[in-house]
């Protein structure tokens, strides 16, 4: 099993993003050779969150993620996270009857983690039911089966920085405009891909403007 991964993005593309580990690199980052054919590099293919963080995940940048790996009969996937804690809240949600690794990463790309935690302990519906790809029954499910783990994950410490993050002044008012505004990046990201394919532009190049788009946001 993969559980954590550091080296330097060669690819980022519609929610796949291509880390290329040459054999021999520095502590620093820098692979011992420019070229990384002549360091016997690998290059391991993971599924990331679509929101914004990750969007401006350029080629060439070094990045460190932790690692979920995902074993079927016919394929091995790799899911890769920023942080330890929306690994654990990807793990949590995948507890859910029904919800497999695309779907818990969909709603991770849709929603900060302290947004997410509270809102299913709030039972907050209207939050839930803004996110992309889960539906009413959905969102009943998570209520019911994931409150009690999640309050049991919190005071033990686990999502520590959920917990303060969550506990904010008028997070709820904040957690609203949040899903509103990653909703609308989703429509943005889609219409916007649609129209570059249409155009002739690659898939790498596509996230490219993608990526600056988000950063002058």
């Amino acid at each position: 099993m993969i559980g954590f991964l550091r080296g330097r993005i060669a690819e980022n593309a519609d929610g796949k993003l291509l880390l290329v580990i040459p054999q021999g690199a520095s502590a620093s980052g820098a692979s011992n050779s420019d070229a990384d054919a002549q360091t016997g590099a690998v290059g391991y293919q993971l599924n990331v969150p679509q929101g914004p963080a990750y969007l401006e995940f350029r080629d060439g940048r070094w990045v460190e993620l932790f690692v979920y790996t995902h074993v079927r009969e016919d394929a091995l996937d790799l899911y890769g996270f920023q942080t330890k804690i929306e690994k654990e809240l990807f793990l949590t949600l995948m507890s859910v009857s029904g919800i497999g690794p695309r779907v818990a990463q969909g709603v991770l790309s849709a929603s900060e983690p302290a947004h997410l935690v509270e809102a299913i302990l709030r039972g907050d519906r209207e939050y839930l039911t803004h996110i992309p790809g889960i539906g009413k029954k959905t969102v009943e499910r998570l209520m019911l089966e994931l409150r009690d783990p999640l309050r049991k994950k919190m005071e033990s410490g686990a999502f520590a920085a959920v917990t303060k993050s969550a506990s904010a002044p008028n997070s709820g008012l904040k957690n609203r405009t949040q899903i509103s505004q990653n909703s609308s990046h989703y429509e943005v990201i889609r219409d916007a891909k649609s129209a570059l394919l249409g155009l002739g532009y690659r898939d790498t190049e596509i996230s490219a403007l993608i990526g600056d788009l988000f950063t002058m946001m």
